[in-house]
């Protein structure tokens, strides 16, 4: 790193750079897949999947050899907020541009990325009841300890960090991008409390570093100094401030998804249980349906169809009733 960097500024935000290469390939790589993932499908793919797909690269590619990169080696608040961007933000974005969709509708179901997604590994992480819980764990191991210092001082090991953060925060936030059409209301409702619950848990590495009196990390053992750096409690007070903050925006978003999704899920249910209801009613019409008559005949009182309670038929709840007589 240039012993004369200057000062950050508002200004540098979008005209400082330090390129990444392995970061640069990966997103050269994965634009040039989905472009030709779109050209073979066959059919019209949605505008805004590719355009928000598109946001996400260019996201990747700022967070990982722009502004933050430039001075990730320099300021450990600068390297927090890098660290839970690439974590908890980029990949939601990468992964609501439906590129998994789109991998499917080229290779068909039962393909390569049907296997990882179904390999036990990512089955773990992307569990609504693991992943959140991973959220702290990793914080910790990321932001206190020797990791921070090892990714500044050894440029692979930081660019490894940088990708292996993208695929661990993809897989985390697989639940939401409804590659599972087939999960139940209940299931996404349990996401949604855990998540809430994950709110609060998230704040607390930011709450421990911001109110830490000692250094908690050997990231400024190997930092660059400047004669505008800060003293490095002070840095690692502003990495707690920024943790606590991002991570709060971070997850609002994330509920706000979890919650729609929800919906979606409720509803669905809500119409599978209307199908079977409203064949039940068409069997029992089949079954009480009178013989036609061959002739006009005047019925004074014709049937009135009317559902029947389902815990009236249902064999298991009879027989709790019976026990409760």
């Amino acid at each position: 790193m240039d012993s004369a960097l200057d000062r950050p500024v508002v200004s540098g935000v979008l005209t400082q750079w330090s390129v990444e290469p392995l970061a640069v390939v990966v997103v050269i790589a994965l634009a040039v897949a989905y472009a030709i993932g779109v050209r073979r499908l066959g059919r019209p793919w949605p505008r805004g999947r590719s355009i928000t797909f598109g946001i996400g690269l260019l996201l990747l590619l700022w967070t990982s050899s722009g502004f933050l990169e430039a001075y990730a080696d320099s300021l450990y608040w600068v390297w927090a907020a890098q660290t839970l961007l690439l974590w908890l933000f980029v990949p939601i974005v990468l992964l609501f541009g439906h590129p998994l969709q789109l991998a499917r509708a080229v290779f068909g179901r039962g393909s390569g990325i049907d296997r990882v997604l179904g390999s036990r590994p990512v089955k773990i992480v992307s569990n609504p009841l693991i992943g959140p819980a991973l959220v702290p764990i990793l914080s910790f191991a990321l932001f206190f300890g020797p990791l921070p210092g090892w990714a500044i001082t050894t440029a692979p090991v930081g660019w490894l960090l940088h990708l292996a953060l993208v695929l661990i925060g993809a897989v985390m936030v697989l639940p939401l991008v409804g590659l599972d059409d087939d999960v139940s209301s209940l299931a996404v409702g349990l996401s949604l409390a855990i998540g809430s619950f994950e709110l609060v848990i998230d704040a607390l590495p930011g709450i421990v570093l911001r109110l830490n009196t000692h250094l908690a990390t050997s990231y400024f053992d190997h930092v660059d100094r400047h004669s505008w750096s800060p003293k490095p409690l002070h840095d690692q007070q502003l990495a707690g401030g920024v943790l606590w903050t991002i991570a709060e925006l971070i997850d609002l978003p994330f509920l706000l998804l979890v919650f729609r999704r929800w919906l979606r899920a409720d509803a669905r249910d809500a119409a599978n249980v209307d199908a079977v209801l409203e064949a039940e009613r068409a069997a029992r019409r089949g079954l009480d349906e009178p013989p036609v008559p061959h002739g006009p005949v005047d019925v004074p009182d014709a049937r009135v169809e009317r559902d029947v309670p389902w815990w009236v038929s249902d064999p298991a709840m009879q027989k709790r009733l019976r026990r409760l007589e």
